[in-house]
C-alpha cells in the first residue's frame, strides 16, 4: 500500500512537471508574424521579385486561383508567378481581414481580400479584379509560418 501510494505520488509529480513543459501559443503574437508575412509577400509582388513571392510556401502548397487550374507545389508555383510577373499589367494587394491560429499553434488560416489586375488575353488591355481569398498556413520547423493552400475567389470583398 506504501509503495502503491509512492508511485502514485511520483506519477503525479511527474504528470504536472509534463504539464508544465507544455508549450503555451500567444495566438496574437502568431497572427502578428502571418500579418508581417503577408505584408513582405505583398512587397515581393510589387518588387516582381520570384524568389521573395515562392518563399511563402511550403514545398507541397496547393495554389488555386480563379479561371486556372490549382497548381500544386513550389517548383509549379515559381513557373506560374514568374510568367505572371512578366506581365506589365499584373499587381495584387491582398489584405487580412481575419487571422485566426489553432490552439496547438502549428495550422493558422488568413481571410481577406485581393485586387488583381493583368492583362486581358485578347485586347491586352489592363483588367482589374477584386476578390476574397484564404490562406491555409502550417508553422514550420524554423519558427516560419508556409502557405499551404492559397485559394482566391472572385467577386466583392
Amino acid at each position: 500500500m506504501v509503495r502503491m501510494s509512492i508511485l502514485l505520488g511520483a506519477s503525479a509529480v511527474a504528470l504536472m512537471g509534463l504539464a508544465g513543459c507544455s508549450k503555451s501559443v500567444d495566438a496574437s503574437k502568431e497572427a502578428d508574424a502571418i500579418r508581417v508575412g503577408e505584408v513582405q509577400w505583398n512587397a515581393s509582388v510589387v518588387a516582381k521579385d520570384v524568389a521573395g513571392y515562392v518563399s511563402h510556401y511550403a514545398p507541397n502548397a496547393v495554389v488555386m486561383e480563379p479561371g486556372a487550374a490549382a497548381v500544386n507545389g513550389t517548383q509549379a508555383v515559381q513557373t506560374a508567378i514568374n510568367q505572371t510577373f512578366q506581365d506589365p499589367n499584373f499587381s495584387l494587394i491582398f489584405s487580412a481581414d481575419r487571422i485566426e491560429v489553432s490552439k496547438s499553434g502549428d495550422m493558422a488560416f488568413s481571410q481577406g481580400h485581393f485586387t488583381a489586375s493583368q492583362s486581358d488575353p485578347t485586347t491586352h488591355a489592363k483588367v482589374t479584379q477584386t476578390g476574397s481569398y484564404v490562406t491555409v498556413y502550417e508553422k514550420q520547423a524554423d519558427g516560419s509560418w508556409k502557405a499551404v493552400a492559397d485559394i482566391a475567389s472572385p467577386g466583392k470583398s
